[in-house]
This record gives structure tokens, C-alpha cells and sequence, in this order.
């Protein structure tokens, strides 16, 4: 995707935690375009993606529908890749080894509910159900919610956002002939927290007093969604603008949009 104007929006954060839903938050709100498709910088989109995605706006009818389009990730441990320029060319190098779906080797429920199985014969996109720990990359219509900023440093950030995506009656559809793939680099700061024991007890108690407010939610509007308390106790977890789209690549280092 080439692009001759994009906007970079610098933040600065307080403390050692990386704020990334304050970021996600950040670019969202420079969004002046009906749609936006937030990835992370790490990822390398398949070639033609944006006008796939602009497309498929039309055709799912996006304007008077509440979904969300998943782009499935795959992921290589290779820092050099003969970057696939068709579906045919990732699912040969998928049966060679040479990409995996998304986080497999460490954590396979976020992506799992994409149905990758299904996808690799799909022509025509698809709805799949949430499941907890689901943390797909979605374009989603400019009024969205935001994410909850709570969530900082490593740990349940992107989770929260499409349970509550869930929780508003989004539908998740998957694109049958979309693809991006996440880039191998060396660890970034935060990594040290996933072994954090008091890092980790932490982010529980957060996690629970999300569940607990969406449950309220819930219960107070029971029209929003069906109080699937059973799932939420079981999760738990080891720019350029144009006149329709915009993409929201999150970098490390700074924000940019």
C-alpha cells in the first residue's frame, strides 16, 4: 500500500507501562473516514489489501450493518520471507512450515475461532462466533468502541475490545481472501512481563473487573447481548486518510496513523 500522506501522532507515556490502548485510542480518534482497519506494526499486510478491504465494505454492506471483518494473521519465524503474493502461495508455504497461524506456537485461542481449517477453502466470506480469548485484527465502521485503557503493557488489551465488540452485537465475518503476516524481531520491553508473577496477579484483577462490569452491562441492557457469565469466568490467558478507509498501523516507538 503506497501512501503519500500520512499523519504520525507522538505520545509520551507516564511510567513503565506501554499505554497501548491509549494509543489505539489516540488513532482512532484521527480517523475522519466512514472505516479503519487497525493493525500493529509488526505486521506486514497481503499486496492489494486495502482495496480488498474497500471492497468488501460494499459488499457486506457495511453502512447499515454492525460487523467486523477479519483479516486472518499468520506469522513466520523467518526474518527473511518470500513474502506470498497470492492465497496459494501462503498455503504452500503454511504446509511447508515455512508460516504458522498467528501466536500457534504459544497461544492458539486467540486466533482459533477465525477457523483457519475453513478458510483455506473458502471462497466467500464467512461468520464465526466469538469465543473467549478471541483477539482477531478487524476493520470495523468508524463509530466503534474504542479500547478500554486500562488494559496497558502486555496482557488481555485487544481481548477486551472485541468481547466487547461481542457484548454490542457485532458480527464477525472473515475474509476468505485476506491476509496479513506478523514479522519476526527481537523481544520489545514488555515481554519481561509475561513471566512477572505480580505482574500477572495484576492484570487478573483487572480482568475480572472488566467481566464484571460488562456483566452489569449486560444484565442492565439484556437486549445488548445474552449474559454469558460462564464464558467470561472461564477466560483466562497463561495514517493516511482517504474517502473511505483508513488503516492504523501501531508502532512501538511512537504512534502513527
Amino acid at each position: 500500500m503506497s501512501r503519500g500522506n500520512v499523519g504520525y501522532h507522538i505520545v509520551y507515556k507516564e511510567g513503565q507501562f506501554y499505554p497501548v490502548n491509549l494509543l489505539r485510542n489516540v488513532a482512532m480518534r484521527q480517523v475522519n473516514t466512514p472505516y479503519m482497519f487497525l493493525s500493529d506494526i509488526d505486521f506486514l499486510p497481503m499486496y492489494g489489501l486495502y482495496e480488498y478491504l474497500r471492497k468488501s465494505v460494499v459488499q457486506l454492506d457495511m453502512a447499515n450493518s454492525k460487523k467486523a471483518l477479519v483479516v486472518p494473521a499468520f506469522e513466520t519465524l523467518r526474518y527473511r520471507l518470500s513474502y506470498p503474493k497470492s492465497k496459494a502461495e501462503l498455503l504452500s508455504q503454511l504446509d511447508m512450515g515455512t508460516l504458522f497461524t498467528f501466536r500457534y506456537h504459544v497461544w492458539t485461542k486467540g486466533h482459533a475461532p477465525t477457523n483457519f481449517a475453513k478458510w483455506r477453502t473458502a471462497t466467500t466470506p464467512y461468520r464465526v462466533q466469538w469465543e473467549a480469548d478471541f483477539e482477531p485484527y478487524v476493520m470495523v465502521r468508524r463509530d466503534s468502541p474504542e479500547y478500554d485503557r486500562r488494559f496497558v503493557g502486555f496482557g488481555w488489551n485487544k481481548v477486551a475490545h472485541i468481547m466487547e465488540l461481542d457484548a454490542q452485537e457485532y458480527e464477525f465475518v472473515v475474509l476468505p481472501n485476506a491476509y496479513m503476516i506478523h514479522m519476526p524481531h527481537a523481544p520489545s520491553f514488555i515481554t519481561k512481563f509475561r513471566s512477572n508473577k505480580q505482574y500477572r496477579v495484576c492484570l487478573k484483577t483487572l480482568k475480572e473487573e472488566f467481566q464484571q462490569n460488562m456483566s452489569r452491562i449486560w444484565l442492565r441492557c439484556p437486549q445488548i447481548h445474552d449474559c454469558r457469565e460462564q464464558q467470561l469466568a472461564n477466560t483466562d490467558e497463561p495514517g493516511h486518510s482517504d474517502p473511505l478507509l483508513t488503516t492504523l498501523p501501531i508502532t512501538p516507538f511512537s504512534k502513527a496513523v
